[in-house]
């Protein structure tokens, strides 16, 4: 069985594809394509919530926070990630590690929040 190869591009730094690569996974995972799909209003009309209590309904702006939450959590994964190559400095990597997991404990919240808000049938404590 022939293996497939795949390469990129010639000119096209791995860094830029993965960049692309990185933009389109958060753009799909935040809601993008539903908002691109059924174009909902960008903001709450009446102005009280950030996000929208329906599960079939989504505002705009909770598309944005919810993209900038989870590259916040992706952020957090890289900092834990490159806490391990500082080994001999061991106050630096401390420092990267935890902020890491801050970010990623502060996005998880924040995303658990906006799905309770969202589910409340869900979370029956919640009401």
């Amino acid at each position: 069985m022939k293996r497939l190869k795949i390469s990129l591009p010639t000119g096209l730094s791995p860094l830029l594809a993965f960049g692309i690569v990185l933009a389109v996974v958060l753009f799909a995972m935040g809601g993008g394509i539903f908002y691109l799909v059924n174009s909902p209003s960008f903001t709450n009309p009446s102005g009280t919530s950030l996000v929208n209590s329906s599960l079939q309904d989504q505002y705009g702006i909770e598309m944005v926070l919810s993209i900038a939450l989870i590259f916040v959590g992706f952020v957090g994964f890289l900092l834990i990630y490159e806490s391990t190559k500082h080994v001999y400095n061991a106050s630096y990597a401390t420092k990267l590690l935890w902020l890491g997991i801050v970010m990623i404990a502060i996005s998880v919240i924040l995303l658990h929040w906006m799905m309770i808000s969202k589910a409340t049938w869900l979370y029956p404590w919640a009401r």
